[in-house]
């Protein structure tokens, strides 16, 4: 191999290494996700609460009926928005495909976890639990894995202040665990969704460059 054919190789390398930098760092494309699933979320606890200090009156589908039209249209919504985010520019780098499959498995999860507790929300009375008590134990274990999820996906797409946000998700946490059976709970879930999800979904998509937005 001559010089010039040496350098070449050299450049084409460091072409290739370069797109691949650039592809590692590219903007994440989920915030839609994190913007209507934070929203819908917060909504809903900001709903249940005012039942709950009876600002509005109890349904009689009780607390059920908000999370279960928040949920439906989460995932409707998600589902649309997938086939359209799937084909973006920049989709399939490992950032964005890091953060679309740890968030996925929270969605999984935590919807999987409220229909168990539907079944079994009540079978522990007998032990001195109070009925429905066991649903507020969902937002310490939401929030315990929005962090998780946070700090994967900071790390994979390379995106260091989306740890503040895994770390605030801990805080509301820890929060949420103190105010189990308070009605107060709903306050600080829908308080929590609104600045754990909700709003860095807001930041991630004013980042998102014109053509993928």
């Amino acid at each position: 191999m001559n010089k010039a054919q040496s350098d070449d190789l050299a450049s084409e390398l460091a072409y290739v290494r370069s797109l691949a930098e650039e592809g590692a760092t590219a903007p994440l494309i989920g915030g839609f996700y994190y913007l209507l699933w934070g929203g819908l979320t917060s909504a809903a606890a900001f709903f249940v609460y005012a039942i709950a200090i009876g600002v509005l009156p109890a349904a009689p589908t009780g607390y059920f009926l908000p999370w279960i039209v928040a949920g439906v249209i989460a995932w409707v919504g998600s589902i649309m928005w997938g086939r359209r985010a799937s084909s973006k520019p920049g989709a399939m780098t490992l950032g964005n495909q890091t953060a679309l499959s740890v968030w996925f498995a929270v969605g999984v999860f935590m919807t999987m976890l409220w229909i168990a507790l539907l079944f079994v929300h009540d079978d522990f009375t007998h032990f001195g639990v109070p009925e429905n008590f066991l649903f507020s134990l969902m937002f310490p274990v939401a929030f315990g894995v929005y962090g998780v999820a946070f700090f994967a996906t900071a790390t994979a797409a390379k995106q260091p202040w989306l740890r503040w946000f895994a770390y605030l998700a801990w805080g509301f946490s820890i929060v949420s665990l103190f105010l189990l059976g308070n009605p107060h709970q709903f306050l600080a879930g829908g308080l929590g969704c609104a600045l754990t999800a909700a709003l860095p979904g807001a930041l991630l998509m004013r980042r998102e460059p014109g053509d993928i937005v």
